[in-house]
């Protein structure tokens, strides 16, 4: 069956009865195929598609998405099915409508990642009902009620032996990285109030659309867990693409401050050794910088 067919079986199977009419690849698919579908009603889909063998990828999405959308805080596509068409794995989910953002879109993108992480979360602790990737580097979210510990073992401890056991990082480069994991508990607190992380929120995955005819910022591609709320401020910080007025909504909205400056070190940290797992050895010095900074 090919990709086309597979889709047209999707969308009947999600209980659209209109046919696709037009079918267009969008950019960003660096994982996946994604792609625009029209149907002859003027509905509006995104169906990401890979190999039968990524659906468990698919399905890691959704609940990440579906996670984002049970709090009623961040505008995310709603997820319509994830199923295997045909020997091709499909997350079929509905079109956001692009719409150039204002400055009250970001201020409001702040207050909204603060009400997110705000949002009770189901059990005390920090992890995630399953384990998920960060691109596709596997993202252990096994339950821990200590924040250093799950960071310790889940996080930083989790990138840095993936990178040393496949030679992305040198010896002294490890222990040196070894020596922050020992030190988390001066670094980042132990017990923060557990918050819903997207989790990968970088420019790409924070898209200006329309929601309820306002301008406002949606999220896509989550790699969700429970955390500390800055996690995710740290990589939006990271690489750049988020105005000022948003980070101050943010602040603002938020009780928590205390060392924010080495939290988010520590956070980004976590993202630029997975970088490293993904890309190469040409993010360890980024990753050393961050470990100097720590006192590395």
């Amino acid at each position: 069956m090919s990709a086309n067919d597979a889709l047209e079986l999707v969308v009947r199977s999600a209980g659209l009865d209109s046919p696709v009419t037009a079918a267009r690849d969008l950019s960003g698919g660096c994982i996946h195929r994604v792609t625009h579908l029209t149907l002859a009603d003027g509905t509006q889909l995104v169906a990401k598609t890979n190999r039968a063998d990524r659906l468990a990828l698919f399905r890691e999405e959704a609940a990440g998405l579906r996670a984002l959308a049970g709090t009623d805080t961040v505008l995310v596509p709603e997820v319509l099915t994830v199923t295997d068409a045909g020997g091709t794995a499909v997350l079929l989910m509905t079109a956001l409508e692009p719409r150039p953002p204002t400055d009250e879109t970001w201020r409001r993108f702040g207050d909204e990642l603060a009400a997110l992480h705000a949002a009770p979360a189901p059990r005390a602790g920090y992890g995630f009902d399953a384990d998920n990737h960060l691109g596709t580097t596997p993202q252990p979210n096994g339950w821990d009620d200590d924040w250093t510990r799950f960071n310790a073992e889940h996080r930083l401890g989790h990138q840095m032996t993936m990178a040393a056991q496949r030679g992305l990082l040198h010896a002294h480069e490890a222990q040196r990285i070894a020596g922050v994991i020992g030190r988390l508990d001066t670094l980042i607190p132990q017990r923060p109030p557990p918050a819903l992380l997207h989790g990968d929120l970088w420019s790409g995955n924070a898209l200006p659309a329309a929601g309820a005819g306002d301008p406002r910022i949606a999220v896509i591609d989550p790699a969700c867990s429970y955390g500390d709320g800055w996690a995710d401020i740290a990589m939006m910080k990271l690489f750049g693409g988020f105005p000022r007025r948003c980070f101050d909504a943010y602040a603002g909205a938020v009780r928590d401050h205390d060392g924010i400056e080495q939290r988010i070190a520590v956070y980004q940290l976590y993202h630029v050794l997975n970088h490293v797992n993904l890309f190469g050895r040409g993010y360890a010095g980024q990753a050393m910088e961050l470990v100097r900074g720590l006192g590395g």
